[in-house]
């Protein structure tokens, strides 16, 4: 849908599986450049290994994040049998859930540059749109079909468009810049005039605990 901002979730419903799979393989591309889009609002390289705020990652973690993602579930899944880059699928598995595995330290992280990480967002790209193409499909996809894990890949980077869009806008402004793509919204309206509404007066009410016997 040419100049929407997002495009609707796929129905995992249907008798043409190969139309389905293109649209699929559409809804993959037009996720993952959305998501790449998005941190072309950061204005330089320092914008992404600068925390927007204590308790997450900075932003350099988050662009990784998404892709491993793909690669770490379809290995689970058995759909990919080799991995990518190990370390950055180690590095950029876990985010921040306030559990014991959980680590801010930025000391405990080497953090790989910015051209490193779209490198191998690159790679991942070329893989999963391969396995878009030739994996074996079937419909309908449910929770136990195997393509259930790359539409869940991509649901969850649609996720973190949203989440780190937040943490970008928590950025002090030195970090960021206007992009024609990410434009505020102008629409507006006329504001609905709140009303007092009478409520008749009631007893209180009163608990009564169970009897025991």
């Amino acid at each position: 849908m040419q100049g929407d901002l997002f495009e609707r979730t796929p129905v995992l419903t249907g008798s043409n599986a190969e139309l389905k799979r293109q649209e699929i393989r559409d809804y993959f591309r037009f996720t993952f450049n959305r998501y790449e889009q998005l941190f072309e609002t950061l204005a330089g390289e320092q914008a992404y290994f600068v925390k927007p705020i204590a308790l997450r990652h900075p932003l350099i973690f988050y662009l990784g994040h998404t892709a491993t993602f793909f690669i770490n579930k379809l290995v689970l899944g058995g759909l990919l049998r080799e991995r990518i880059n190990p370390g950055f699928e180690a590095m950029f598995a876990v985010g921040v859930d306030e559990m014991s595995w959980d680590d801010l330290a930025d000391a405990h992280y080497d953090w790989p540059r910015v051209a490193e990480v779209m490198d191998y967002r690159y790679k991942v790209r070329e893989v999963v749109e391969q396995l878009i193409q030739t994996a074996p499909l079937t419909l309908p996809i449910n929770w136990h079909h195997p393509w259930w894990a790359i539409l869940m890949c991509i649901e969850h980077e649609r996720i973190h468009l949203e989440t780190s869009s937040v943490l970008i806008r928590q950025h002090v402004l030195e970090h960021v810049k206007p992009h024609p793509a990410w434009q505020p919204c102008r629409k507006s309206g006329a504001t609905p005039q709140n009303q007092l509404l009478p409520i008749p007066a009631q007893l209180p009410l009163t608990f009564f605990s169970p009897k025991t016997n």
